[in-house]
């Protein structure tokens, strides 16, 4: 029987593209096609969230950002205003408070307009086996990716109607 090892964490400088490689990286998608378009990412200061919010700012789209560190939220947006020319918004808050996300959508649709395109990014997990989980950690997941990606589509939604 082999027993896994674990691994430290991940760094930034361990995966992933630069801001500059983000801002200049070859796509597929004409420059102008999300133009006139508002998209709201959630965990949008790091990683997938991050480069799709560098991507859809270059493609001409709104951009509005949250996660729970506004330090990186604050930091992919300067970059963003830096290396691409887009302004994009962005907002602390956690998904899982239904409060918090009704915030976000009013903040949203007052700065920006509306909103077009919702990306249901933000999630977590912790780094380790399930069969090692503690009931708390499993609720913290549990509530952060089903019910903070169901307040969000239903805030949103309820924003369409």
């Amino acid at each position: 029987m082999s027993v896994a090892k674990s691994r430290p964490p991940m760094r930034d400088k361990d995966y992933g593209m630069s801001d500059a490689e983000l801002a200049a990286s070859p796509t597929v998608f004409r420059s102008d096609l999300l133009e006139g378009q508002v998209i709201v990412i959630s965990g949008g200061g790091s990683g997938l969230g991050k480069a799709m919010a560098f991507l859809t700012a270059r493609l001409g789209a709104r951009v509005m950002i949250c996660g729970r560190r506004e330090e990186r939220l604050k930091a992919t947006s300067d970059a963003i205003r830096e290396h691409v020319g887009a302004d994009v918004a962005y907002h602390a808050m956690t998904i899982r408070d239904p409060g918090a996300v009704e915030e976000l959508m009013e903040i949203t649709w007052s700065r920006l307009g509306g909103l077009d395109v919702l990306v249901n990014n933000g999630g977590g997990q912790f780094p380790q086996s399930a069969i090692e989980f503690s009931d708390k950690g499993w609720n913290a997941v549990i509530d952060t990716n089903l019910n903070g990606t169901w307040y969000m589509m239903q805030r949103a939604a309820r924003l369409w109607q």
